[in-house]
């Protein structure tokens, strides 16, 4: 995990940090030790990228490659009543689901809580 001074809420208004401050690498606080963590990969000025999970091993710190996955979630960032919203579209079909918190090292959606994760270096 990483740990952020100064850590504070970002504004779920404003479109352009909240796609900033969720890129990057998460783990589910309740899975602290888990083997998978969240990657968001939001390309500077695209709202959406795969909700994709992945594994988080030694075998791919060495080797620096991923497991492939076909069709994976979709997430795009939109804007309902004037506040950041997070939508799905899967094979499964979509929904769209409201960010409840946003911090530097955190953000909660749908119930579950992710923390800021160090991730992969050769991902960033």
């Amino acid at each position: 995990m990483i740990a952020v001074e100064n850590d504070y809420e970002i504004d779920l208004t404003e479109l352009d940090s909240v796609r900033e401050n969720l890129n990057g690498f998460w783990i589910p606080e309740n899975d602290r030790n888990g083997q998978e963590i969240l990657w968001l990969n939001f390309e500077s000025n695209k709202n959406l990228t795969d909700w994709e999970t992945i594994p988080y091993t030694d075998e791919i710190k060495q080797t620096e490659i991923l497991p492939y996955k076909s069709c994976p979630t979709i997430v795009t960032l939109i804007k309902v009543n004037k506040e950041v919203q997070m939508q799905f579209v899967s094979l499964d079909g979509q929904d769209t689901t409201k960010i409840d918190q946003l911090t530097k090292t955190k953000f909660k959606i749908g119930g579950t809580t992710y923390l800021r994760h160090k991730g992969y270096e050769f991902l960033k």
